[in-house]
């Protein structure tokens, strides 16, 4: 699961979504990952209107701001279809947070052979 490029020139800023209380979230599988793993949910704010405008919210990394391919997911309209993303790649997310890398990695370096 490649990581997808912040381009700064094209974001005015950002804006962090916050998930306060466990019990009556939306959002379950984002507030998992927030809360118990640091993830982020942000919210583009694109500095001039594009058609890819409409697409402004993303899973990010903590540290963001430091790095320019933070982003774990594409951008999507609605927090709900970033939802939906999360809870069918929740597990190569989780990989790849905690280990680094995935198997096609490996072998497309030549570590392994198939």
């Amino acid at each position: 699961m490649p990581k997808h490029p912040l381009s700064a020139d094209e974001l005015m800023g950002s804006r962090e979504i916050r998930f306060i209380d466990r019990q009556e979230t939306n959002y379950p599988n984002l507030m998992r990952l927030c809360m118990d793993f640091d993830f982020r949910v942000l919210q583009l704010l694109h500095k001039t209107p594009v058609p890819t405008a409409n697409k402004s919210f993303v899973l990010v990394t903590k540290d963001y701001r430091l790095t320019p391919t933070a982003a774990i997911s594409p951008p999507f309209a609605t927090v709900e279809q970033l939802e939906t993303y999360v809870h069918l790649h929740q597990v190569d997310i989780l990989h790849n947070y905690l280990f680094g890398f995935v198997d096609e990695d490996i072998v497309s370096s030549g570590g392994l052979s198939e």
